[in-house]
């Protein structure tokens, strides 16, 4: 970890790809202490999951704001790697198909998205009933995880199967019931489990094949033409799975 006080970041609050300029003011194994730049507009709350980038470097440092007090703000330290390094392992529902590679269009993309926001949205005027609008959002709600719903379905990861993998923002390992070829590309649809559960489509290059004894292989990939929202639904997806991981030993710990 080379950021030291003084040092000038950037930094995001995920999802969203905005960035703003920070300074450190202190760190330590677990914590850092930023001042934001009067240009920070955006609305930080704690609990909100932020990365740090430094300066004419990939390494990347996410954590989760714990304080904000003015514009110095302090945040507890998750993870620290160059982009994409980090890993998890997980079971859920994955669709493979092999793609043509140089051919073919390779767009990442999320399946979600539907419906209006209208609990982020502002009560209208004292005209309205808020009884009334309270109805409208949760009809919204509803219709919105509907829409979601068959979204999934005519993906076809509603019915897909759930295979072990290992997953990081640069690329995937799962097992495979056909041999793959080095060099072929995959398209790969992913059911992540969120709340609500999120789709997305990624393609990777296959770099590396073992064959494992119930005839299946092993299958490593790494993600090509990544979009950066994919890629930061990812990178959140992991950051969660590793907090449950480590919430759960700790509480195995406890039970022993």
């Amino acid at each position: 970890m080379s950021l030291n006080p003084g040092d000038l970041i950037s930094y995001r609050l995920m999802p969203e790809l905005n960035r703003y300029n920070a300074t450190i003011l202190s760190r330590d194994e677990n914590t850092f202490v930023l001042r934001l730049d009067e240009d920070s507009s955006v609305a930080i709350e704690c609990g909100r999951d932020m990365m740090i980038t430094e300066h004419d470097s990939e390494v990347e440092h996410y954590g989760e704001v714990t304080s904000l007090d003015g514009r110095t703000l302090q945040l507890r330290r998750l993870w620290t790697g160059k982009r994409g390094f980090f890993r998890v392992d997980d079971v859920f529902p994955v669709i493979h198909r092999k793609v043509d590679g140089k051919n073919s269009r390779l767009v990442s993309r999320i399946f979600s998205g539907y419906g209006i926001e209208l609990a982020e949205m502002e009560v209208p005027d004292e005209t309205v009933s808020p009884r009334l609008w309270k109805m409208l959002v949760d009809m919204n709600a509803k219709l919105h995880m509907i829409l979601e719903r068959l979204n999934l379905e005519s993906e076809g990861l509603s019915r897909a199967e759930c295979v072990p993998v290992n997953i990081s923002a640069s690329g995937i390992r799962l097992a495979l019931p056909n041999e793959i070829v080095l060099g072929d590309v995959l398209e790969l649809k992913m059911l992540l489990p969120v709340y609500p559960p999120v789709g997305v489509l990624v393609h990777g290059t296959v770099v590396r094949v073992e064959k494992l004894g119930d005839d299946t292989f092993r299958t490593s990939l790494s993600f090509v033409d990544l979009g950066d929202e994919v890629r930061d639904v990812i990178i959140q997806y992991t950051l969660r799975r590793q907090r449950e991981l480590i919430r759960r030993e700790r509480e195995w710990g406890l039970s022993e």
